[in-house]
């Protein structure tokens, strides 16, 4: 009997010594899990709060300002600066610095090498505007100068309350055009790339543009209009990257479109 009660009692012992070390290590797990959640989290908040930053920056910056229905009504030489460059790769999604530096290669050369020789949005926009304007009543006056806004000077004249300004000092060009008002439009187009992380979620035709119309006396805006067009590319490599000419192609139709309609 002693022998039976012995043993009962070292299997007590055993079972709560591997109920201790079972508890132990299942803590153990548990304090290790919590860590790579919140690590997890903070990574993704931190990529999260990068692309709104990113996202604030470049949308802040541009105004929308309504074209008056009595623009038309009144004849004036308007200035003509539309700035296209080449068919670029965009990038949207939740990225960090690193991701960026991955995911940065020229996987999609060939084909906005392509584009860029089969599509030419900058002489179809020049003569879209040039028919709008003389439509109008207005003298166009197209000027062929290379904008870049990297060395472009900054306006930095007296505001009036009430009132939109441009971002840059095109003053100069009044008395060198001749003009009133200048039509500057700034167009992008390529390929907008998804990604989560380092990982590709999906790819569009993409087309960015901000058109306005500036008053030169005092560089007032009076219009000013962002607008983007995207078209999902399925099968974007076929057939001599078929999809993707036609998916940049419908989104600058598209643009332009809407472009006939805001400056009716």
């Amino acid at each position: 009997m002693r022998f039976l009660k012995w043993v009962v009692s070292i299997g007590g012992i055993c079972r709560r010594k591997i109920i201790e070390n079972v508890s132990k290590i299942t803590l153990k797990l548990f304090i290790i899990l919590a860590k790579k959640i919140y690590l997890f989290k903070i990574y993704y908040m931190k990529k999260i709060l990068f692309l709104l930053i990113v996202l604030l920056l470049t949308t802040s910056c541009i105004t929308k300002v309504p074209l008056s229905s009595d623009y038309w009504n009144k004849p004036s030489k308007v200035g003509l600066l539309v700035k296209v460059g080449p068919p670029m790769k965009y990038k949207e999604g939740a990225q960090g610095l690193l991701d960026m530096a991955v995911t940065s290669g020229d996987k999609y050369k060939e084909a906005l090498d392509l584009i860029g020789r089969k599509i030419h949005p900058k002489e179809e926009m020049v003569t879209l505007y040039t028919n709008i304007l003389k439509s109008k009543g207005k003298e166009p006056v197209l000027i062929n100068e290379d904008f870049d806004p990297k060395t472009a000077i900054k306006f930095k004249g007296e505001k009036v309350n009430g009132k939109e300004y441009a971002t840059y000092d095109f003053s100069n060009y009044k008395a060198k055009y001749g003009i009133d008002e200048l039509l500057f439009v700034n167009l992008d187009f390529g390929f907008m790339i998804s990604y989560y992380g380092m990982i590709e979620t999906g790819k569009t035709a993409y087309s960015g543009i901000t058109t306005q119309i500036i008053d030169l006396n005092d560089q007032h805006l009076i219009l000013s209009n962002p607008n983007t067009k995207q078209e999902i590319l399925k099968r974007w490599k076929d057939n001599n990257y078929e999809a993707s000419i036609n998916g940049v192609r419908t989104v600058l139709d598209k643009i332009k479109e809407d472009e006939s309609n805001i400056l009716k």
